[in-house]
C-alpha cells in the first residue's frame, strides 16, 4: 500500500475553476478545493471519499457533504483533507460546502453512482460526433444522471511547431485545461470519447444508478507518456527510457519524430537544465492527469492504445518484439492498482484492430497481459477495424463490448461478454478440431464458412484451411497438408473475419502449436 502525501503537485491547475479563488504557488492563503470537485461531479459510491485542497495554514476547515460535517486542520505546507464516509448510490443530489471561516465554496447537485476512468490515445480521445451513428447518439443523450469530464490538453501533438514562449510555462500542472462535470447532453456528448460515452450510456442502462465517466486520452501517445516514474525506476529494462525521450532511438519512433517537429523551437534553443515538455514524455500524462486524481475513488479503468507502440515507427514499419510492450502494459496496470491502493482495480483494454500495419503480435501480448492478471479483460475489436484508416469509425461496439466485461464481471449481470476463445486442439485422421470455450451458437456474422483460419506443417508455411462449424468446434481441413503442427485464426494486419457467437461477439485472434 502507497501512502501519499498532500503537496503541491497534487492539485494542478484549479485557477478558472473557482469563481472565489485565485491560485497562488508561493501562499495558500485563498481557500481552493480540488479540481475534480465542480457542481454536477459524480462521487464513486460505496467507497471511502476524500475531499482536499489548500487554504491559510492557520485556519480549520469546516465541510458539508450531503448532509455529513467535517472538521479538519490546514497542515503545515497549506493543505488540508478530509475523509468522509461511502455514500450509497443514488439519484437524490446533494451539495458539498467548504468554508475556512473568510471564504466559502459549494458545489451542487452532486450525486453518488459508478465512476469510471477513460484514457489512452486517439481512439479514445475520437468524438461521439466523429463516430458512425454519431449524430442519432447525439439526439438520444440527454440524461441528468450520465455525468461527463473531459480533460483536454493544452498541447496537440498535431502538426503545430508550438513557440518557445508557449512551452516555456507549460508543464504537468497546466497542461490539461480547465474543466468540469456536465450532464450529458447534445453539447457535451458531442465533443466527448465515443467509446466512453458507449460504455457509460450501456452501464446506466443496465445498473440503473448514476454514472460518471472521466476521460483524459491524448491522441498519438505512448504508453511510456501514461506511466509512473516508480513503473521505469523498478524495472531495469524500462529505466532507460526515462533519459533524453525525445532523442532516445530506444523510445517510440513516431512519437519522438512528432514531438520533435512540435518543439522546433525549444530544441533550436532549449532551456537549459530543463526537459522539454510534451504529452508524449515519459511519466507527463500519468503527472498531468492520474496523480491528481490518486484520490478520488473509481470503480475502474477502459483504456484504448497501443497504435504508437506496436511497431518500430509507429505506422507500417516491422512489429516490435512483444516483450518489451509486454512489460509496460503489465507495468500500466499494477501502477494504477499501487497508486490507487486497490490490488484489484478493474482495468479494461481494447485490443487493436484490423489495420493494413503488423499489429497481430501486439494484439497476441495484449490477449497475454489479459490471461496473466486478475481482473482485466479485453475488448476484442478485430471485426470493427478499417484497413487503411487508423481510426476507425465504428466505437459503438467497442464501447459495449467494454461494458459487457463491466457488466459481466464487476457488476454480477448474466451478459455475455466474451467471443470465442480456442480451449482444446485435437488432431483427426483428416484433420484439426478445435474446441472453443464462450462458443454458445457459434456461428458466422454473414451466414457463410467462418474464414481467416490457416494450417502449416513442418516447413511452417500457413495456408488457408476450411473450416466447418460443429456445435461449439471448428474442423479444419487442407489437402496440401497432412500432418499440420501449427494453426492460426486472423493472424494478418487486417485479417477477414466472420466467426461469432450467438451473442455477436467476435472471436479472438489466435495461433497454436498442434501437439
Amino acid at each position: 500500500m502507497i501512502t501519499r502525501i498532500m503537496n503541491a503537485s497534487k492539485l494542478p491547475p484549479i485557477c478558472g475553476l473557482l469563481t472565489l479563488v485565485c491560485c497562488s504557488t508561493s501562499s495558500h492563503a485563498e481557500l481552493t478545493l480540488a479540481q475534480i470537485f465542480t457542481n454536477h461531479a459524480v462521487i464513486q459510491a460505496n467507497k471511502p471519499i476524500k475531499v482536499w485542497g489548500t487554504s491559510d495554514k492557520k485556519k480549520q476547515i469546516t465541510l458539508n457533504l450531503g448532509g455529513a460535517t467535517k472538521t479538519v486542520a490546514v497542515d503545515a505546507s497549506g493543505h488540508w483533507l478530509a475523509d468522509f464516509d461511502p455514500i450509497a448510490a443514488s439519484y437524490t443530489p446533494f451539495d458539498l460546502r467548504v468554508t475556512d471561516g473568510t471564504t466559502t465554496i459549494t458545489k451542487k447537485n452532486l450525486v453518488a453512482g459508478e465512476v469510471w476512468l477513460a484514457t489512452g490515445q486517439s481512439n479514445m480521445q475520437w468524438m461521439l460526433s466523429q463516430s458512425a451513428g454519431g449524430e442519432e447518439a447525439i439526439k438520444e443523450s440527454n440524461d441528468p444522471n450520465l455525468r461527463l469530464l473531459l480533460y483536454s490538453g493544452k498541447l496537440h501533438p498535431g502538426g503545430n511547431k508550438y513557440s518557445r514562449d508557449f512551452l516555456i510555462n507549460l508543464n504537468k500542472d497546466n497542461y490539461y485545461r480547465s474543466s468540469r462535470w456536465q450532464t450529458c447532453t447534445a453539447g457535451s456528448a458531442s465533443s466527448f470519447s465515443a467509446v466512453a460515452y458507449y460504455f457509460a450510456k450501456k452501464l446506466r442502462q443496465k445498473l440503473n444508478v448514476p454514472v460518471g465517466i472521466i476521460a483524459l486520452p491524448v491522441g498519438g501517445s505512448p504508453i511510456e507518456a501514461h506511466l509512473p516514474e516508480d513503473a521505469f525506476t523498478s524495472d531495469q529494462k524500462l529505466k532507460p527510457l526515462l533519459k533524453n525521450w525525445w532523442k532516445n532511438p530506444a523510445y517510440p519512433q513516431w512519437c519522438r519524430q512528432r514531438a520533435a517537429y512540435n518543439l522546433t523551437h525549444w530544441l533550436s534553443n532549449p532551456e537549459k537544465g530543463k526537459d522539454p515538455p510534451h504529452p508524449f514524455a515519459p511519466t507527463f500524462l500519468w503527472r498531468a492527469g492520474i496523480e491528481p486524481l490518486l484520490d478520488f475513488p473509481i470503480a475502474g479503468i477502459i483504456w484504448y492504445q497501443g497504435e504508437s507502440n506496436a511497431t518500430i515507427d509507429g505506422n507500417t514499419g516491422k512489429a516490435l518484439p512483444k516483450e518489451i510492450n509486454h512489460r509496460k502494459l503489465t507495468a500500466l496496470v499494477n501502477a494504477y492498482r499501487r497508486h490507487w491502493n486497490n490490488d484489484s482495480l478493474p482495468f479494461y483494454h481494447v485490443q487493436l484492430p484490423g489495420l493494413n500495419r503488423p499489429w497481430a503480435l501486439f494484439r497476441e501480448m495484449q490477449h497475454d497481459v489479459t490471461q496473466e492478471l486478475t481482473n482485466v479483460g479485453m475488448a476484442v475489436a478485430i471485426d470493427v477495424g478499417h484497413p487503411t484508416n487508423v481510426h476507425p469509425s465504428h466505437k459503438k461496439p467497442v464501447g459495449d463490448r467494454l461494458s459487457r466485461l463491466a457488466l459481466n464481471h464487476i457488476y454480477g449481470k448474466n451478459i455475455p461478454c466474451h467471443g470465442p476463445l480456442p480451449e482444446q486442439l485435437s488432431v483427426q485422421k483428416t484433420g484439426i478440431t478445435i474446441k472453443f470455450s464462450h462458443a454458445d451458437g457459434l456461428t458466422t456474422s454473414d451466414n457463410t464458412p467462418p474464414r481467416a483460419f490457416e494450417l502449416a506443417g513442418g516447413d511452417g508455411i500457413f495456408h488457408p484451411a476450411t473450416a466447418e462449424i460443429i456445435n461449439d468446434t471448428i474442423f479444419l481441413t487442407n489437402n496440401k497438408i497432412t500432418h499440420p503442427n501449427s494453426v492460426r485464426y486472423a493472424w494478418s494486419n487486417y485479417p477477414d473475419v466472420n466467426l461469432v457467437n450467438s451473442s455477436g461477439l467476435p472471436a479472438h485472434p489466435f495461433r497454436r502449436k498442434i501437439k
